[in-house]
């Protein structure tokens, strides 16, 4: 009974209409997000799960670096065009942003690939050449829990994150718009990030789409051909 509260709970706020293109509906799947915004799915244990472990180590790190407001901001809104998202931690002497993550691992080696490609946006969206990401690593009970990554770009890159930032929010909300997921850009050939198409609710009619589209692709090619 209680547990049904805190999904409806999750959900109303998972489904809350944002202002604008928020920077995780773009660096994780767009196309889910664009699914989502059409048509919302009832949350799972899972995603309650998700949601708790990582709230927790967001507040308690913030909760410790709020002593020093002078240097820190809180949850630092950062937009471009109608692309908007919220920095965990941005450290305003250096100019850095930080991100802070959990993950069910006992260390790593490297940020996840999704960690980066958010970060590089809050990096593109402050025209930062450098980041940082913290990583709580919740089966480590030893030594080293926490973790931390510097992670840099060149203005070569921020410049093409930014270019791609700009087409995947225009994808996205045209896909909105015209009610259409397929319009938008998916993420299953992505070895890096497809690990997310596993637990998507939307993996079905997704892959109808793409089967269409290799289709329609093929037939482009084979009229190209004569």
């Amino acid at each position: 009974m209680i547990l049904q509260e805190l999904y409806d709970a999750l959900y109303e706020q998972y489904n809350q209409v944002r202002e604008g293109i928020h920077v995780s509906d773009i660096t994780l799947c767009p196309r889910e997000a664009c699914f989502r915004r059409l048509d919302p799915k009832p949350l799972t244990n899972t995603d309650l799960n998700f949601f708790t472990s990582g709230k927790a180590i967001h507040e308690a790190l913030q909760s410790l670096i709020r002593k020093d407001p002078d240097r820190f901001e809180l949850e630092k809104e950062v937009k471009m065009g109608d692309i908007v998202g919220h920095i965990d931690i941005f450290d305003k002497k250096y100019h850095i942003p930080i991100e802070a993550k959990s993950a069910r691992v006992k260390t790593m080696e490297e940020p996840k690939a999704h960690y980066l490609k958010q970060l590089e946006a809050y990096m593109t969206l402050t025209d930062s050449t450098k980041g940082i990401i913290l990583v709580q690593c919740l089966l480590n009970y030893e030594d080293k829990p926490f973790l931390e990554f510097e992670h840099t770009m060149t203005d070569e890159q921020l410049d093409a994150t930014r270019e791609q930032l700009y087409k995947d929010a225009i994808q996205l909300k045209s896909g909105i718009m015209n009610m259409d997921p397929a319009l938008v850009r998916h993420i299953n050939y992505d070895l890096t990030l497809n690990w997310k198409c596993r637990y998507c609710p939307y993996a079905k009619p997704c892959e109808q789409m793409r089967i269409s589209e290799n289709a329609e692709e093929f037939n482009d090619t084979e009229v190209n051909k004569v």
